[in-house]
């Protein structure tokens, strides 16, 4: 009997102890939720903040918060009597507390799905993102289910407030009838009166839960990832030799006016002239390339056949893109723009090289799935927003730079810029983005480009900027939005131009590769 008291005291505890942690939890939301984790959401997603304006959702979550401070009140206070009185009115109020739960869980999944179905229902981007309805599904998901399993526990402490024993301890009854818990847990157990048909039923239900929600659930955390192989070969950094030709200025025409004709000669402005495109067009050097030269030959090692002497055997070239939390991370990569795949093509009739015929994205936390000396050795990144990254995953991008591998950034707007430069600091606290000098090994093979990265639209100035670590480029920087010339269309730009964005592209995946592998070598051996 001297057990006793310890084993109730600890049985009360495990019961209590849970709904004070979920009490405080949901004190913290309740704050976070209006002033935090709502207007974050409108700041990056500003076309939906209209919406949601107009659909009276800031009410729907004031109305969330509210609840949810309420019944955070209502978990705190129960628990004190639950643990220090074990009385009847103890016992009522945890029960009182898992109701009120239920009421919260229920309202968060109402608005929850009200706002994504907002979204879908108007075709509107959130993050970048046009949700089809599967996609819209996942999202909700997204937002329910870590809470789902919340209430799962919330259930299981219920049904243990219902049964015989802990009744018993509340009441200081010594009633041996079971309770309405015990009978449930035993039907439970035995699968009731048709044993076959429960257990087909619980199967069913098992399965189809865990094929929609569970396993695409975990995977967000524990992905797999297949090895990146870079092609094996021996090649040469030169595909395309080159020479400078200077363009021929043409002979401009001489007018004799009349000072005192009748007709207006305008003096355009300069920027509204012709002046300066031709000034940029007689000062650039031009550069043709030779005609014995043939795709194919890029890589390391000296040889004609093409690729590296670290690679692998019938090896693809990949495209891989950075998710995050950000407007338009995937821009570029839907059916129509096909920025990613017209890139992987184009490397392919430039080089000769396997591609994939599709581009790929994951999470940056996946990066660390990868094993030594088969990760990427380039990542991509691009949007036009606010970059919203934990701590955690900068610090798994800033392990994946230093191993070999290399952030291939692409700034998609003026936003993007400011942001992405936030970002690169708590990647490198310790370095800064500096500009990238015309005559960088970056900007002369296989491709030479004499005037540094084509600009393209400035949306974060005209120079290309980067990061070293060790005498390597791991971050490599474009503020013009390469990524738009390699949409189909190219945007509006000219072909000769766009050429020169895809050879920009290749420029930085040759310098990936190329370092990469000499920097992993001891892993494959």
């Amino acid at each position: 009997m001297p057990n006793k008291p310890n084993k109730t005291s600890f049985l009360t505890l495990l019961l209590c102890a849970p709904l004070g942690v979920l009490g405080c939890h949901l004190a913290r939301k309740a704050l976070d939720l209006p002033f935090v984790i709502y207007q974050s959401f409108i700041n990056e997603n500003q076309e939906v903040g209209k919406l949601f304006a107009l659909e009276g959702i800031p009410d729907l979550t004031w109305s969330l918060a509210v609840l949810a401070a309420a019944v955070s009140v209502i978990l705190l206070i129960s628990i004190l009597p639950g643990i220090l009185h074990r009385r009847r009115y103890s016992l009522a109020m945890l029960r009182v507390s898992c109701w009120a739960c239920y009421l919260l869980y229920m309202f968060f999944f109402y608005a929850a799905d009200r706002c994504v179905d907002l979204i879908y229902s108007n075709e509107l981007p959130a993050w970048g993102v046009k949700p089809d309805k599967v996609m819209a599904f996942y999202w909700t998901c997204d937002l329910v289910l870590p809470y789902t399993y919340l209430v799962l526990l919330v259930v299981l402490i219920h049904l243990n407030l219902c049964r015989r024993t802990v009744i018993n301890l509340y009441t200081g009854e010594h009633e041996e009838q079971p309770a309405r818990g015990d009978h449930i847990v035993e039907n439970v157990r035995s699968h009731g009166r048709e044993p076959e048909y429960r257990k087909s039923v619980l199967g069913s239900i098992f399965s189809h839960f865990a094929v929609l929600i569970l396993i695409p659930f975990l995977l967000r955390f524990f992905g797999c990832v297949e090895d990146y192989r870079v092609p094996k070969g021996s090649g040469n950094p030169v595909v395309a030799l080159v020479k400078v030709v200077q363009p021929k200025k043409k002979k401009k025409k001489q007018y004799i006016l009349n000072p005192d004709s009748a007709i207006y000669f305008h003096q355009p402005d300069i920027d509204d002239s012709e002046l300066l495109k031709q000034v940029m067009e007689e000062t650039e050097l031009t550069y043709k390339a030779d005609p014995n030269a043939h795709a194919g030959k890029m890589g390391a090692g000296g040889g004609k056949k093409g690729g590296w002497p670290d690679g692998m055997e019938n090896a693809e070239v990949r495209f891989i893109r950075v998710e995050y939390n950000g407007r338009y991370w995937d821009d570029g990569m839907d059916n129509l723009s096909r920025a990613d795949v017209n890139f992987l093509e184009e490397f392919h009739r430039l080089t000769g090289f396997k591609v994939r015929h599709y581009g790929e994205s994951h999470a940056i936390r996946l990066l660390k799935k990868y094993r030594k000396g088969y990760s990427p050795p380039f990542i991509y990144m691009t949007g036009s927003g606010h970059i919203s990254v934990s701590d955690s995953d900068v610090r798994i991008m800033r392990d994946y730079l230093i191993d070999g591998g290399m952030l291939f950034a692409d700034c998609g707007g003026p936003a993007w810029h400011h942001s992405f430069q936030g970002f690169a600091r708590r990647v490198f606290p310790d370095k800064k983005l500096l500009v990238i000098s015309d005559d960088d090994p970056l900007f002369q093979m296989p491709y030479a480009f004499p005037n540094g990265a084509p600009p393209l639209w400035h949306h974060g100035g005209r120079r290309a900027l980067g990061m070293k670590h060790q005498g390597r480029w791991v971050v490599f920087y474009h503020p013009g939005d390469i990524n738009d010339a390699w949409k189909s269309g190219h945007s509006g730009l000219n072909p000769r131009m766009a050429r020169g964005a895809f050879q920009m592209g290749i420029n930085i995946v040759y310098y990936a590769f190329t370092n990469y592998l000499e920097l992993t070598r001891k892993h494959r051996k």
